[in-house]
């Protein structure tokens, strides 16, 4: 709230000291306090709305640019009406919405729309900053789960996928000089070799089955046999290969 309203005080200054609209001809300081009134009128007038109608037009358009710009629009015309009010008290202009509300239209319109975008910017860094405060919170907490389980390489190695795609770990499929992850939240290639991969998850309780292949023993959910074909189905249903020359790491796990 308090950035959100320094924002808009340095945006009054300085749209005051660009003179718009003619203004060059009145004192400085007499553009400056006219746009610092008007913007923090504007910001009372929009912000609610906006806020508001983003929450009451969600069943209607789902796209949220456009319940903001919607919203912002009905601020505009709003604002329309303030506009004349203000030219009074500053210029002692005669109010007459006939005619000055659709010469003031246009300009809501532009510094409306350059009022939201600024808050509509300050909200999404507000929103980034407190996911990369969970997130990194997360990741403390995950590590040190990590380390008093033991799962510390685990941990090392899923540090590796973007945040998105960071999850439990499925299995490791070999794709030329990439590595695919399988994890709960989907796949990601990553630039490394699949032996790499494998001396980072040597103390992780999963299996070789193939030469391109790698599972997690705990994503294993049943064993297929079709004549002297062997795979193995995971969690998310994919069938991993199993090759002869893997075969017994698979006996040796006791896997059915």
């Amino acid at each position: 709230m308090k950035s959100a309203i320094t924002a808009i005080l340095i945006i009054g200054v300085f749209i005051g000291f660009l003179s718009p609209f003619g203004m060059d001809e009145i004192p400085l300081q007499w553009s400056i306090s006219y746009w610092l009134t008007t913007c923090t009128l504007g910001y009372i007038v929009y912000m609610p709305l906006t806020y508001y109608g983003d929450l009451l037009l969600m069943k209607v358009l789902p796209v949220h640019w456009c319940r903001i710009a919607l919203s912002a629009l009905v601020g505009s015309i709003l604002m329309s009406f303030v506009v004349p009010i203000i030219n009074w008290v500053f210029f002692s202009q005669q109010v007459d919405y006939h005619e000055q509300f659709w010469q003031v239209l246009p300009k809501t319109i532009v510094i409306g729309g350059a009022l939201t975008f600024v808050s509509l910017i300050q909200d999404y860094l507000s929103w980034q900053k407190n996911e990369l405060l969970v997130q990194k919170k997360l990741n403390e907490a995950h590590q040190q789960r990590a380390e008093k389980e033991g799962n510390l390489p685990l941990e090392k190695f899923l540090a590796l996928l973007p945040i998105d795609k960071r999850g439990e770990l499925y299995c490791l499929e070999m794709a030329d000089h990439y590595v695919k992850v399988y994890t709960s939240q989907g796949h990601h290639l990553l630039l490394m070799r699949f032996k790499d991969a494998l001396k980072l998850l040597e103390n992780y309780p999963g299996l070789q089955t193939h030469r391109s292949w790698w599972v997690s023993k705990s994503a294993i959910t049943a064993l297929k046999k079709d004549g002297r074909k062997i795979s193995l189905l995971l969690v998310n249903k994919l069938s991993v290969p199993v090759s002869r020359t893997y075969a017994d790491n698979v006996k040796s796990s006791d896997i059915h």
